[in-house]
């Protein structure tokens, strides 16, 4: 995977794992990328998913994260 980008964030790395499943189904590779199991303290370190640049649009919306129909894209500012 050239280049990953961080597509979405989870509290736990067990959703992030499910997320993944769903990344997997539609034939989108992932990484999974969580300090879980390091840090010792009373809040989870969560887990983010990484893609491949070339499927980010992809990915987002298998995961139900892509931006509403009509706005900008994220590095439009």
């Amino acid at each position: 995977m050239h280049d990953p980008v961080a597509i979405a964030n989870f509290r736990t790395k067990l959703e992030a794992e499910m997320a993944a499943g769903l990344l997997d189904n539609a034939g989108i590779p992932c990484l999974i990328q969580s300090a879980e199991g390091i840090l010792h303290g009373p809040l989870s370190p969560g887990a983010t998913i990484l893609v491949g640049e070339t499927v980010v649009s992809h990915a987002r919306v298998v995961l139900g994260k892509s931006p509403p129909e009509g706005s900008q894209p994220e590095d439009a500012a």
